[in-house]
């Protein structure tokens, strides 16, 4: 997989006073894997490894737009999980 992955929101989030209108992911770092592992749900788990692998505050991603959500798991979320998944059955996990 290649990162960063970088997406132009189709609907741009105003947050603290700025209007992103893109995200760049990357790989997450530890951290990021230990906050998604403490999340309560898998739909908080999702919030904090986008928010990880973008470098944003969950919040953040909460304000994105369903249809740039739908964007995000088709270029970044979906191929993320199937190399992890590749790599786990390949022992290197």
């Amino acid at each position: 997989m290649d990162f960063p992955i970088e997406l132009t929101l189709k609907r741009p989030v105003s947050f603290e006073g700025r209007t992103i209108d893109k995200l760049v992911f990357d790989e997450p770092d530890l951290g990021t894997s230990i906050a998604v592992e403490e999340a309560g749900t898998p739909a908080l788990q999702t919030a904090v490894l986008l928010a990880g692998m973008a470098g944003v505050e969950k919040a953040l991603i909460l304000k994105v737009k369903e249809s740039d959500f739908r964007e995000i798991r088709r270029t970044v979320l979906v191929p993320y999980n199937a190399h992890v998944a590749a790599e786990a059955e390949a022992g290197n996990d």
